[in-house]
């Protein structure tokens, strides 16, 4: 087993899937970095305003609002947090060299403005923009962020 990234992102549906799914690889990924309160690892987890926007954006498509929310308390409450502040000029700028998709910006810039290690999300699309063009940080979908890290 590889040395566990010290900082990591996780994608908007990392966070939906795993707790709508609790047999899910993403669910395995946030238990590990500590979403049920298990902060034995020293794992930082990016976060932004973007990044919750999203989840409640999503959250009250499939449920509600207060699920939602009750997601994004989990995420302060249970996870060693880095939190990175955006600002509007360098999401326009990222979003006009086209390389990355338009909806995904956001998360692109909070993941790369936090010095992710990790980028963990299971947007294919997204994943294969990022290892293409940046190549920056690692991107792995959940599945194989827990084949690579999580298995012994």
């Amino acid at each position: 087993m590889k040395d566990l990234p010290k900082r990591i992102f996780f994608d908007t549906n990392v966070y939906i899937i795993g707790v709508a799914d609790s047999s899910s690889a993403e669910r395995e990924i946030l238990v590990w970095a500590g979403f049920k309160g298990r902060k034995d690892n020293s794992v930082e987890v990016i976060v932004s305003e973007e990044l919750f926007d999203q989840i409640l954006r999503v959250a009250k498509r499939l449920q509600n609002k207060d699920w939602g929310g009750q997601i994004v308390a989990s995420i302060w409450q249970n996870f060693n947090i880095y939190n990175v502040y955006l600002e509007a000029e360098d999401l326009a700028n990222i979003e006009s060299l086209g390389v990355i998709p338009r909806e995904d910006v956001g998360v692109y810039l909070t993941a790369s403005k936090g010095e992710a290690q990790c980028f963990v999300s299971a947007n294919h699309k997204l994943i294969r923009s990022l290892v293409s063009e940046t190549k920056e940080f690692e991107c792995l979908t959940p599945e194989d962020f827990v084949k690579k890290y999580l298995q012994n």
